[in-house]
């Protein structure tokens, strides 16, 4: 626990015993008074003394109490023993009986009722609302049940047998909270959700198991087929190694099936972790020259030819940046030589603002989203998208990288390193004044974020820094000759 928060626990820890010290001493006092009143006053002000005392100190008493379980129990002892933070529910349930039995008895005490006459009469009472409400009665003990029995906490992700599937968000007296994937949220009554059955995503542990069935020709070798789909696994990032991946052959019938069991980080990390690892299982297959079986049907239709879809070369890519237009075909197809794009997640880092790097980056499909650290706090810069660039500033001066970038979506990208451009760019003056350009353009962008500025920086200054970046990147790759 960092250090503030626990120095501000234990502050109020020994501001709750002093109250307690403190509490018999003023009851005593309060008696003083209140005997000295009777002996002062009129018989009426002095009984009215003596209520107001009353109640004032069974008030602390009743708060005292509260806050003793809300410092010692819940916030304390109860989290050390489950891990977790005491549900709501259960903290409003204990508050709210300490404080109904300290009204009970200051009701007995002034109105010098008998408890058991102020007991039963309050028994007919309560249940009478609780046939007249006895579905919001049931929800609120539903809700204590699943607060000490926990099934599920907040931010877990769970499925009920109705087929509600969602993130928890809350979990109220009444309600437990359910934001689905299509970020709507579902109100589910803790009476309908505490007996219902549930499918916790989460727990015991966040890892999430998942198989499925792929079906190869018969002709092929089931040894090759369970050694290709292994190796996809395992040179997957988001499978796990421990527990290891499991290939096997669950049914030798024609065509083949293959069962493929493997493990993920989280059950968010399904959808990108199966696309990662089809793409990964169609690579294999492809190079081995293996086509996964299918269902075949009767289908009467004419034969045509069918169209063939492929990915943009690396060539074809970097045509399309508007950086590189003054380049020529040659001078593109040089710098294309030996790139292979990279394939990027979805919220996957690619570099980190302060780091080391020689490198640009072109986009080739997806969106990058550009931030900086601004007084101890991320915050996005910019948002570049197929086409575009980032990263030259590092590849051109030597300076370390000025933004983290990370993906915002699968993306697809093509890493020129300064050893494969430094030639072509020595020789081309027009490519060297455009980077340098939207290097500046860049940077004024996120100095004017930091300042908080809402004007963009004026076009002189902006010349001034571009032509002052031109002649460092001259001399950088000069003294690289």
């Amino acid at each position: 626990m960092p250090e503030g928060p626990k120095r501000d626990r234990v502050s109020r820890k020994l501001l709750w015993l002093l109250g307690v010290v403190l509490l018999p001493p003023l009851l005593l006092a309060g008696d003083a008074l209140t005997a000295r009143l009777a002996q002062a006053t009129a018989d009426g002000l002095a009984r009215y003394a003596a209520w107001a005392t009353t109640v004032l100190f069974s008030a602390a008493v009743a708060l005292l109490i509260d806050r003793g379980l809300r410092l010692f129990l819940w916030e304390d002892a109860y989290i050390r023993l489950t891990g977790s933070a005491a549900p709501g529910v259960i903290q409003g349930a204990a508050s709210t009986v300490i404080y109904s039995i300290t009204l009970l008895v200051v009701l007995s005490d002034i109105l010098q009722l008998d408890t058991g006459a102020v007991l039963i009469s309050t028994g007919l009472v309560a249940g009478l609302l609780g046939v007249a409400m006895q579905n919001t009665i049931g929800d609120f003990f539903s809700g204590v049940a699943i607060g000490i029995d926990q099934p599920y906490r907040v931010g877990d992700w769970v499925e009920l047998d109705d087929g509600t599937l969602g993130e928890v968000v809350d979990i109220t007296w009444r309600s437990t909270r359910i934001r689905s994937w299509h970020a709507s949220l579902y109100v589910v009554p803790n009476k309908k959700a505490a007996t219902a059955t549930v499918h916790n995503y989460q727990r015991p542990t966040k890892i999430y198991a998942y198989w499925f069935e792929l079906a190869v020709s018969c002709e092929i070798s089931p040894l090759l087929v369970r050694e290709l789909l292994l190796k996809a696994a395992l040179g997957c990032r988001r499978v796990l190694q421990n527990p290891a991946p499991l290939v096997y052959l669950c049914d030798p019938g024609r065509p083949c099936r293959y069962m493929v069991f493997v493990h993920f980080p989280d059950y968010l990390w399904r959808h990108a972790a199966l696309d990662e690892l089809f793409l990964a299982i169609h690579a294999r297959l492809q190079d081995a020259g293996i086509t996964p079986a299918a269902v075949t049907y009767q289908i009467d239709a004419r034969r045509g030819d069918a169209p063939v879809a492929s990915l943009p070369s690396v060539p074809e890519v970097l045509r399309n940046v508007a950086v590189f237009t003054p380049l020529s075909d040659d001078e593109i197809a040089a710098l294309a030589d030996g790139l292979v794009p990279q394939e990027i997640g979805a919220g996957e880092g690619i570099v980190e603002q302060g780091e080391a790097g020689d490198s640009m980056f072109v986009i080739a499909t997806g969106i990058v989203v550009l931030s900086r650290r601004i007084e101890g706090e991320m915050k996005e810069i910019e948002r570049l998208g197929t086409g575009q660039c980032f990263g030259e500033r590092s590849m051109l001066t030597g300076e370390t990288r000025y933004s983290t970038a990370r993906a915002a979506s699968n993306v697809r990208l093509i890493e020129i390193p300064k050893a494969g451009f430094a030639p072509i760019l020595a020789a081309n003056a027009p490519l060297q004044a455009r980077l340098a350009e939207i290097a500046a353009a860049r940077r004024a962008h996120s100095e004017a974020l930091a300042r908080a500025l809402s004007a963009s920086p004026r076009h002189g200054v902006l010349s001034a820094e571009a032509a002052w970046l031109k002649q460092l990147i001259g001399n950088f790759f000069a003294q690289r000759q």
